[in-house]
């Protein structure tokens, strides 16, 4: 199924220009600003003083093999100074962390990490790391042949939709995903507000793995613009860094960076090799500014979970200002993937079926190595306009659906706490054995219906309106008459498909044959006045009713012109 093309009938969009020349951050991270930013809604920062991390000496030779390490250094020490005086290289020095990596041989390296300099924090090989991968927008009701559901079948699953109905979200909200990068693709236009990226390893933002673009759609696609995906969060919009190569003094640069730009929430859906100091100072970091930060479990089906996301969340269920999101399926139960342990907070779906033809859907580049390369669990679909979309599966997307539901959550009630945001998820999710936490599906499958109508204090339940009513003329025996209303949601978004029209018409008490159809937000009914029928009542009610919502109905009356036969 690789290339297949999508029959859907997509509107261009002008993309953003990405990759544009660095701003005027000063140091190794470039910046470029691709919307302007009137203002931002930053989290409230936490009354509590910066715990910088510290581990004793003894780090074996072994795991620096790669030549490379990370040094966290006290307070008032210069990382680069402090490098010379060791005799190992600096290859980059990040104040803000109080760490600097090095370059050495490993025996060197091994040394440091033996001494008890008072300097010196700790010393720890550098660790890799790998991405967590296994409305009117047509891709949320077109229907995949193969499925017999929609698409974007994720979006309904948790009632993305019907939590848009009570909250838009908001364009001052920022969103911060560390990823590799992101892309123009027609469904974020006008979404990224920033990108950020190490100015010594990369020119630019832009994302040829397509990972970061992917996970970036699912937050924050354009909602109810007649193209391709709708997003979770509504109108928020993203502030994203590139973290690539994918190491944990990237991620950690990134995590502080996304702080510093005021961003609400982070999203990682990655996971390192080993637990890092400079990336649990950098959540410190983080979460002591406010930012709640949602991670991917990860792809071992293991018992445990993999780190960053293990350190976010406490044990056990305990309120946390960190959210560890694990995979669900279209049934609801933990996908067979995806990690579990002591340290889950819930789940999200991350798969259809575990299989590789079917997973979430999300927008890719045009360049999109992470999902073409042989061996990918991927299903590339391409629009005959170009724009690209993939099925994927992992933990990877189920972490951007919660950070985008936190978003929305957010944007009804900007005085909550990331505790407080992660508790409204955590206790309306679905939890299909009726149980509290558990190890294997934490609080239960995320419900953003279910968590807006906490925070509203209000219910989703949809409504129809039909407004506007006129009578096309002229209205004389014989003439075909079209009754025109227009139909929309309890939203205000206009009623495309979902909904069924109909009318009823008498000409003088007796009645007559109509046909009714509902296109581009309007109902009309249709038909025919008689050829005796000068001087006659007309009356007619035009209604439009769906699933689950009261039927709403517009009524008209006029009489034929002329003298009765």
């Amino acid at each position: 199924m690789r290339g297949l093309r999508l029959r859907i009938a997509l509107v261009a969009v002008l993309p953003v220009a990405l990759g544009a020349a660095p701003g005027a951050l000063a140091g190794r991270v470039g910046h470029t600003a691709l919307v302007p930013l009137p203002s931002v809604m930053p989290p409230t920062p936490l009354a509590r003083p910066m715990t910088w991390a510290t581990v004793a000496p003894g780090v074996p030779e072994s795991q620096f093999r790669g030549g490379r390490a990370t040094i966290g250094v006290r307070a008032a020490v210069d990382g680069r100074t402090l490098a010379r005086t060791l005799g190992v290289r600096a290859v980059a020095w990040l104040p803000g962390l109080r760490l600097v990596e090095v370059s050495a041989a490993p025996a060197r390296l091994a040394a440091l990490a033996r001494t008890r300099d008072p300097r010196i924090r700790y010393v720890e090989p550098l660790v890799a790391g790998s991405p967590a991968h296994v409305r009117n927008d047509p891709l949320t009701y077109e229907v995949d042949p193969s499925t017999g559901v929609p698409y974007e079948w994720q979006f309904h699953a948790i009632g993305a939709d019907q939590a848009l109905n009570l909250a838009k979200g908001d364009s001052n909200l920022l969103v911060g995903v560390v990823d590799s990068g992101i892309s123009a693709v027609p469904d974020l236009t006008g979404k990224v507000a920033e990108t950020f990226w190490d100015k010594t390893v990369n020119r630019s933002g832009v994302d040829v793995i397509g990972h970061g673009t992917f996970v970036s759609s699912l937050i924050a696609a354009r909602n109810d613009d007649g193209f391709g995906l709708a997003g979770f969060c509504g109108a928020c919009r993203l502030a994203v860094y590139k973290a690539s190569p994918l190491t944990d003094v990237q991620v950690a640069e990134g995590i502080r960076t996304l702080a510093d730009a005021h961003v609400r929430i982070i999203n990682l859906s990655i996971v390192l090799n080993s637990p890092s100091q400079a990336v649990t100072d950098a959540l410190t970091y983080a979460t002591n500014a406010g930012v709640l930060v949602v991670a991917a479990t990860g792809n071992d089906g293991a018992s445990t979970i993999d780190y960053p996301a293990s350190s976010i969340q406490q044990p056990n269920g305990v309120a946390s200002a960190g959210l560890a999101v694990g995979a669900s399926d279209r049934n609801g139960t933990r996908a067979s993937f995806s990690n579990s342990g002591s340290q889950l907070s819930l789940l999200a779906p991350g798969t259809f079926n575990t299989g590789c033809t079917v997973g979430i859907l999300g927008a890719i580049p045009a360049v999109a190595t992470d999902f073409e390369e042989s061996g990918s669990c991927a299903v590339t679909l391409t629009h005959a306009g170009g724009a690209r979309y993939a099925y994927a599966g992992g933990t990877s997307f189920a972490a951007p659906e919660v950070s985008g539901v936190a978003a929305l959550v957010w944007s009804v009630k900007p005085s909550l706490t990331a505790i407080q945001v992660a508790g409204i998820l955590e206790q309306t999710a679905t939890r299909p054995d009726g149980t509290g936490w558990t190890s294997t599906a934490g609080w239960g499958v995320l419900n953003a219906r279910a968590a807006l109508e906490n925070v509203t204090g209000r219910s989703s339940g949809d409504a129809l309106s039909l407004d506007g009513l006129r009578i096309t003329r002229p209205r004389a025996p014989g003439e075909r008459i079209r009754a025109v209303v227009k139909a929309s949601w309890g939203d205000g978004s206009p009623v495309l498909l979902g909904a069924m029209p109909s009318c009823r018409v008498t000409v003088g008490g007796a009645s007559t044959h109509t046909s009714s159809a509902l296109e581009a937000g309007s109902e009309t009914c249709s038909f025919v006045l008689p050829t005796r029928s000068a001087g006659l009542l007309v009356a007619g009610t035009v209604s439009l009713r769906a699933a689950g919502v009261v039927t709403s109905s517009a009524s008209f009356r006029f009489t034929v012109p002329g003298k009765r036969d």
